[in-house]
């Protein structure tokens, strides 16, 4: 008979399993298998009471309960000895597998949590890691130095699944898919325009104006031609041109600075050049829309510590430090 090794569990209350609340369920039933286990092996309720630190009596209720939810006697009873019926004989060593995985799955994650490890590679924008996620990466290998994070830098949304992507930063709705995406920013956009274009070009007052100026629009987007704007219950769309395009935000920006004509942005690429004056905000009473920014990484049991671990600390560094729009 194979032997299960596993840690001693404290005791509980005895078990009603089929009246405990479902939150509780897997947990009890566990500690039912365990003992059932620990009684076959030792081939005594006595035995196993005392293997697993417990009172006789919370074993014996225990196994009586597994035997009453599952519909079936597990063992043969007779004053001087115990043995297995043929229904327990086979869901013991179905009891033993799931109990051996247990122990190893306990075991993985107390070895990870104190030393996480491995490679993560993080797909993202140019502009997203130059403007706020590089700094925050440096940090997260700093405080896990056991991580390797590789940065595949482009503006292509890469196949998470057939790439081998751990993380991908996205800007946009996301269509359905089995991947888990977890929304980092609401990512709001704002129009600007540098005060040397604004000086010299035709009014820009209304949304429909936009139709009379250089607009500066984003190639990869095919909805960049047309721009859409809200007031309340207002919608305006109008659709833009202009000689300039280019597929990076922080070169729109740059162009708008240098006075080409007019940018839609998520306002933290255009930070810098707003605190500075380069840029202005214009058509302020009109919002454009917002396309939010998620962190997307593949669901499941492949979702490793490290993942999680990159995953929890930009969330809160991006808020601690305020540097995205909630």
């Amino acid at each position: 008979m194979t032997v299960l090794a596993f840690p001693n569990h404290p005791s509980n209350d005895a078990l009603g399993i089929t009246d405990i609340p479902f939150r509780n369920f897997i947990m009890d039933q566990l500690d039912a298998m365990r003992a059932f286990v620990r009684v076959a092996q030792s081939g005594s309720f006595l035995k196993a009471a005392k293997l697993e630190g417990l009172a006789q009596g919370t074993i014996s209720k225990r196994v009586a309960a597994l035997e009453t939810h599952l519909g079936c006697a597990l063992f043969r009873r007779s004053q001087r000895s115990i043995s297995l019926t043929p229904q327990g004989d086979a869901y013991y060593e179905r009891c033993l597998t799931l109990l051996n995985d247990v122990a190893a799955a306990d075991a993985w994650i107390q070895t990870e949590r104190q030393s996480p490890s491995g490679r993560i590679l993080v797909s993202m924008s140019p502009v997203l890691a130059r403007l706020v996620f590089a700094p925050l990466i440096v940090d997260f290998v700093r405080e896990y130095p056991q991580i390797e994070v590789s940065m595949a830098l482009t503006e292509d949304h890469l196949d998470i699944v057939g790439e081998g992507i751990d993380l991908a930063l996205r800007v946009r709705d996301l269509e359905d898919s089995t991947l888990i995406a977890s929304r980092l920013s609401k990512n709001p956009l704002s129009l600007a325009a540098a005060p040397k274009y604004l000086k010299t070009a035709q009014k820009l007052e209304t949304p429909e104006d936009l139709s009379h100026h250089e607009c500066l629009t984003f190639t990869r987007l095919k909805a960049t031609q047309t721009w859409r704007f809200k007031q309340g219950r207002k919608q305006r769309d109008v659709s833009v041109s202009g000689s300039l395009s280019a597929d990076q935000g922080d070169t729109l920006v740059e162009l708008a600075v240098s006075g080409a004509g007019v940018v839609m942005m998520p306002e933290w690429v255009m930070k810098t050049a707003l605190e500075r004056g380069d840029l202005v905000k214009v058509i302020e009473d009109w919002q454009p829309p917002s396309i939010p920014l998620h962190l997307v990484y593949k669901g499941g049991n492949s979702v490793s510590l490290r993942i999680r671990l990159l995953v929890d600390f930009l969330k809160r560094e991006v808020r601690r430090r305020n540097l995205l729009p909630r």
